[in-house]
């Protein structure tokens, strides 16, 4: 049987949506299907079924807002809370994540007991969807050398809103500046993303 291609347009479009939700980044899926729910309003209106039409415009409008959120509100979609020590969950969460934490961070485990080490969450609404640590020194500067965030949230520009130019963590917390120290080539080229500069001793500094 030969497809038309409208047809093949409508197979296209759902694959498209079906391969969205094999997405682990949530940002990753909602851009890939709000693709394939567009495509699809498309194929609904070509095909005069309004109910396709209308329905996969809507995802796709959700989508868009909720891309929005994540990606140009951060502000009003995540936040940042300090943790008290000693805590249960920081040790659940390092211990569930163990692998994927060490193969980003090398060195962390090695310096997790140094004494004035502090730990913040960061939050979607009231879900922890990330660990940042480090440490102050004498100025009231913050060293950080741990900024993990789970797989589905790494696309969402967390670190521009910490510790970027949204400089969340300085703000909210009263620190004079925050610094951040690499363990890895692959965090070294994080840093430099989010706006940092290699200084002396190993410090990278952000440069506004």
């Amino acid at each position: 049987m030969q497809l038309s291609a409208v047809e093949i347009f409508g197979y296209c479009a759902s694959a498209l949506i079906a391969f969205s939700l094999t997405r682990d980044s949530i940002v990753r899926l909602r851009w890939y299907n709000l693709f394939g729910a567009s495509s699809f309003c498309v194929y609904g209106i070509i095909i005069g079924a309004a109910p396709v039409a209308l329905l996969n415009g809507f995802i796709a409008i959700t989508n868009i807002v909720y891309l929005r959120k994540m990606l140009l509100q951060a502000e009003q979609h995540f936040s940042v809370l300090e943790v008290s020590l000693p805590s249960n969950y920081v040790d659940f969460f390092l211990d569930y994540h163990r692998q994927d934490v060490h193969s980003h961070f090398p060195r962390f485990f090695k310096n997790i007991r140094q004494e004035n080490r502090r730990f913040y969450f960061m939050m979607e609404n009231t879900e922890v969807v990330g660990l940042l640590s480090g440490y102050p020194d004498e100025n009231n500067h913050f060293i950080v050398d741990f900024d993990f965030v789970i797989p589905a949230y790494r696309d969402c520009r967390l670190g521009q809103f910490v510790l970027g130019e949204g400089q969340r963590l300085k703000t909210q917390y009263g620190y004079s500046d925050v610094f951040a120290k690499a363990d890895s080539i692959e965090h070294e080229n994080y840093l430099h993303q989010l706006g940092y500069s290699p200084d002396k001793n190993g410090i990278w500094s952000y440069s506004e």
